[in-house]
């Protein structure tokens, strides 16, 4: 990941998740409440991820009135499924859209992205969402590949 900022976060979550075994003492009711928390942690990782890469992007290559909008719109994203994301892409280069759509519809990354957020949406309202910490885990790592697919398309 080229951003040093998204870099930081995934850092301190995937650490997170790292310690959760230790952090619970092996007591599956708390490994369960983990994986609640850090799926809405990772839900916010994606939020930011996304906005992050796009806004960087639009500083990079538009004069400041267009990239101050941009940003301005890029900071509002909220629940970002896979939808949400192409959308996003196809926004900027119709040829992105296509070529990440082709990307997360490939090892499960669209079903990770939208676990996440579903999930999150179910916690959020007090359900039970049945997310644990190594379903998690998986997702969060294909989500990854994902964000990385996407600032690799905003690099080139």
């Amino acid at each position: 990941m080229h951003n040093k900022e998204l870099a930081r976060q995934l850092q301190i979550l995937t650490s997170l998740v790292s310690k959760t075994s230790i952090a619970t003492g092996g007591d599956i009711e708390m490994q369960s409440h983990w994986a609640k928390y850090l799926c809405v942690l990772s839900a916010g990782f994606l939020e930011n991820a996304l906005s992050e890469i796009y806004i960087n992007f639009t500083r990079n290559v538009s004069p400041e009135p267009v990239a101050n909008y941009a940003s301005s719109v890029l900071s509002k994203i909220q629940n970002p499924n896979c939808t949400k994301f192409i959308d996003i892409a196809t926004a900027f280069k119709p040829d992105w859209g296509k070529k990440l759509e082709d990307f997360v519809n490939d090892e499960g990354r669209k079903e990770a992205l939208d676990s996440i957020m579903a999930n999150r949406h179910l916690i959020a309202h007090g359900k039970n969402s049945g997310i644990t910490v190594a379903r998690l885990k998986d997702y969060l790592d294909k989500s990854v590949q994902v964000i990385i697919f996407i600032e690799n398309q905003c690099n080139q």
